[in-house]
């Protein structure tokens, strides 16, 4: 047991180191630009949810409101329209009276030509209709009490007019009729129509200006809205531009050494095929030369890594002032370097640039405290599509560089700080 607990402490802690190892190499490549989309969809979603969530609540809004406007004025014209058809009931009943007085005829007092009892409009009707609007109901009290005596007063009146016909004067059969109940009613149901009227004005102005200020509201749920989206969409592009930028960066690191900015491997091996296929288009010379720097460790070693850098960078900018635009020039690590020179009019061209190589190369370089780094460089040379290799040949870019190398390899036998051609170096 103890064994087996000393074993798994152990193995937890080689979990732990190597989670912590990989947190250092995230915090030290920083955060990928393209995490900033995970982000930005939340964000979108977040506030289009929002803007949703505040549309549907405003439409609720407006809807409930807009419904209770309009059923508050369909109610006060349902007042107005019984206040209306009461008035005119009373004006039919005292237009009979009227008539009866000066016709002395019972058929003018007719219900059937006012209304049926069942269908005629009343005064606590219409206080029902009213409702919860205590004003209106304290100036109608009084008509419900007036209404009932006036009917009571007609329909005496109408029974006697039928029974004793034209034997009894009209003046004697109107006793009961009481004519100040109807100007009475008329004048509190004036006033009562005139408050309806006021009410309804006031309601059809609130509901029209609910209206404004929903469509407000929506025009400016609308404006937020085109704002939120303008917002994604620059936030989306300068997403997808640091995207671009990300991933012209991780091309650049992939392609080219980090220390000289020169191309690297990898970035040969991609354009391989587009450089013997340019030499052998032009029906040139494609030359290799594979370049090692001589006495690069005692640099190193005397004056440290740092140094050892600068020279590096130093080599590699004195080399590039020597190329044309059209050759190539990469470091493959440490201190080698490759130069493929693209459409040599002939092995002399090849030979002058690896000459020119190893004396600028042998130039001392000052470096940073006064120090003074004293290298040279052996160059080794292949061409390709020359009279000793067809040009029908099927030779790839990694044979010219193993060709390259062993010429580089014969020059460093010789003496260092020299070239050697790679058919000289018995290739």
């Amino acid at each position: 047991m103890p064994l087996f607990k000393n074993a798994l402490l152990t193995r937890l802690a080689d979990l732990r180191e190597r989670a912590l190892g990989k947190q250092k190499i995230l915090s030290d490549i920083g955060e990928s630009a393209f995490s900033g989309f995970n982000r930005l969809l939340r964000k979108g979603l977040l506030i289009f949810a929002l803007i949703i969530a505040v549309l549907f609540g405003l439409i609720v809004y407006q809807h409930q409101r807009s419904e209770e406007a309009v059923r508050s004025v369909e109610h006060t014209r349902r007042v107005i329209t019984y206040i209306d058809s009461l008035r005119t009931y009373l004006l039919n009943l005292d237009t009979a009276v009227r008539k009866y007085a000066d016709t002395h005829n019972p058929a003018d007092l007719e219900s059937d030509l006012i209304c049926r009892k069942s269908k005629c409009p009343s005064a606590d009707a219409l206080i029902t209709l009213i409702g919860s609007d205590g004003a209106q109901a304290a100036r109608l009290a009084p008509l419900p009490a007036l209404q009932s005596a006036l009917e009571a007063g007609f329909d005496a009146l109408q029974q006697r007019a039928l029974e004793n016909g034209a034997a009894t004067p009209p003046e004697r059969e109107l006793g009961g009729f009481d004519k100040s109940a109807i100007e009475q009613i008329h004048r509190i149901l004036i006033e009562a129509g005139r408050e309806e009227l006021s009410q309804l004005e006031t309601r059809e102005t609130a509901r029209i200006h609910l209206q404004s200020l929903s469509s407000a509201l929506l025009g400016i749920a609308g404006l937020w809205t085109g704002l939120a989206l303008f917002g994604l969409y620059r936030e989306t592009v300068r997403l997808i531009r640091a995207g671009i930028d990300a991933e012209q960066t991780i091309r650049q690191l992939s392609l080219h050494d980090p220390l000289t900015g020169l191309a690297n491997r990898r970035f040969l091996q991609q354009n391989e095929k587009q450089l013997l296929a340019a030499a052998k288009r032009s029906g040139k010379q494609l030359a290799v030369l594979a370049i090692d720097l001589d006495d690069f460790k005692a640099v190193n070693d005397q004056y440290g890594h740092a140094a050892g850098d600068a020279v590096i960078v130093k080599s590699a900018q004195r080399m590039q002032q020597l190329l044309r635009e059209s050759d190539v020039i990469a470091r493959f690590g440490g201190d080698e370097f490759i130069i493929v020179l693209g459409q040599v009019e002939h092995a002399e061209a090849a030979r002058e640039v690896a000459r020119r190589v190893v004396e600028c190369l042998c130039q001392p370089i000052p470096l940073g405290g006064g120090g003074i780094a004293r290298i040279g460089a052996s160059v080794g040379i292949a061409l390709c599509c020359t009279d000793t290799v067809s040009s029908n040949s099927k030779e790839t870019l990694d044979e010219l560089l193993n060709r390259a190398d062993v010429a580089l390899y014969a020059a460093k036998r010789e003496g260092k700080n020299t070239f050697r051609e790679a058919d000289a170096a018995g290739a």
